[in-house]
C-alpha cells in the first residue's frame, strides 16, 4: 500500500474507512488520485508555499473522502475537488485573519537582473490581489484554463470570470507601474 507516496493519504483513508462508505470513498479517492497533480499546483498557487500547499491538500483530501455525497459525472467530480481545495483555503484565511503583504526586502542597487526585479513585482502584485481575483488569475493565467473551465472549477458564471480577470490584471498593472515609478524616484 505504501508503494506510492502521492497515493498514501488516499489509500490510508480508504483502508481505514468502515462499512459501505469505503466503496464511495474509493470512487472519490480514484478521482482524487487522478487530479492530485493539478490540485496540488492549484493549492501551491493559492498558498504560494509548498508546505502550506501540502497541508491544504491533506485537509482537502480528508474532506473529500469523508463527504458522503459526491457528483457522479467525472468532470463534475473534478470541479467539486477544486472547489473543496478553494473552500479549505478560504477557511484557513478566515481563521487566521491575517492580511499578508509582500515581503519588503532591501535589495542592493548593483548586480540585480531587471527580470528578477520584474518577477518579484509581479509576485507581489499577485499576492496583493483579493482571493477571488487571485484564484481566477491562477486558473486562467497560470494553469492555462479557458474561461469556461475556470467558471466550472470555481462554480461562478463565465461573465464573472471575465470581469474578475480584467479587474485583477488592471490592479496588477497599476501596482507594478506604481512600484516601478517609486524605484525610479531615488
Amino acid at each position: 500500500m505504501a508503494s506510492s507516496k502521492v497515493l498514501y493519504p488516499v489509500e490510508l483513508a480508504c483502508y481505514e474507512a468502515q462499512g459501505g462508505r469505503c466503496v464511495q470513498m474509493r470512487s472519490i479517492g480514484q478521482h482524487l488520485v487522478e487530479a492530485w497533480p493539478r490540485l496540488f499546483r492549484y493549492a501551491l498557487t493559492l498558498t504560494r508555499e509548498p508546505d502550506a500547499a501540502r497541508d491544504l491538500m491533506q485537509q482537502s483530501a480528508l474532506k473529500a473522502l469523508s463527504t458522503g455525497a459526491t457528483p457522479s459525472e467525472p468532470r463534475a467530480v473534478r470541479a467539486y475537488l477544486f472547489q473543496i481545495v478553494r473552500n479549505a483555503w478560504i477557511d484557513r484565511i478566515r481563521r487566521a485573519r491575517i492580511i499578508r503583504e509582500g515581503d519588503v526586502q532591501d535589495w542592493p542597487d548593483d548586480g540585480f537582473d531587471d527580470r528578477l526585479i520584474d518577477a518579484i513585482a509581479v509576485r507581489q502584485a499577485f499576492a496583493a490581489l483579493d482571493p477571488s481575483c487571485r484564484s481566477v488569475v491562477a486558473c486562467v493565467d497560470v494553469e492555462g484554463l479557458t474561461y469556461r473551465e475556470t467558471a466550472a472549477r470555481l462554480g461562478i458564471p463565465v461573465g464573472t470570470v471575465m470581469s474578475r480577470l480584467h479587474r485583477a490584471r488592471q490592479t496588477m498593472l497599476h501596482r507594478i507601474a506604481g512600484q516601478s515609478d517609486e524605484s525610479e524616484v531615488r
